[in-house]
């Protein structure tokens, strides 16, 4: 199906389609094909599958930009600043096999937005922004980044899980399963402290 971008943020890593149904279609990081992500007013065309929130594009592609007057873009800057060196910039998105991982800083090389972590709860729960997905994001920034061991143990997620995540987007019975382990690690995961 063809459709307009309604509205996305490259900051947040999702937002929604207006496809030629004038439903709204929600679309995530991972739904978009390539490295560039979707504008305000773009046109994409995309494929239409339901998650947890309701109707989802997948699989979406660019096919026309927004045509913006120049005076129209410098007026409206929608640069980020970065927070390591605080120049303003437009994050470069960096894949992995195709699937869109991180964004970076183009001047220092700082990690802007970190769309890599959780492949396998988002293919599990079909969300990035799903509440789970969400509560095992906060589970890394807030235990597992401040330790060694937790350092360590996320590097190796990061290495072991895009198979995994692909082998359970085609086995629904083992996704079930293993949504019940990372329900159960959530509940730990909300007990927990970081190092003080």
């Amino acid at each position: 199906m063809r459709g307009t971008v309604k509205w996305f943020s490259q900051e947040k890593g999702f937002g929604f389609v207006v496809g030629q149904d004038n439903i709204d279609y929600f679309v995530g990081v991972r739904d978009v094909s390539g490295t560039t992500l979707p504008e305000n007013g773009d046109t994409v065309e995309f494929e239409i599958t339901h998650g947890n929130r309701g109707p989802r594009a997948t699989k979406v592609t660019i096919i026309q930009r927004t045509a913006t007057p120049a005076q129209t873009r410098h007026s409206n800057d929608d640069r980020a600043i970065c927070a390591t060196c605080q120049k303003k910039m437009v994050p470069r998105m960096i894949t992995y096999r195709g699937e869109p991982k991180k964004s970076v800083c183009p001047f220092c090389g700082a990690t802007y937005k970190d769309f890599g972590w959780c492949f396998i709860a988002t293919a599990v729960f079909g969300d990035y922004e799903a509440p789970e997905v969400l509560a095992l994001r906060a589970f890394r920034d807030r235990v597992l980044s401040r330790s060694k061991v937790g350092r360590a143990s996320i590097s190796l997620y990061y290495q072991v899980s895009p198979p995994i995540a692909d082998f359970l987007r085609t086995r629904p019975r083992s996704a079930t399963a293993m949504r019940f382990v990372l329900l159960a690690l959530i509940r730990v995961a909300k007990h927990c402290k970081g190092p003080e």
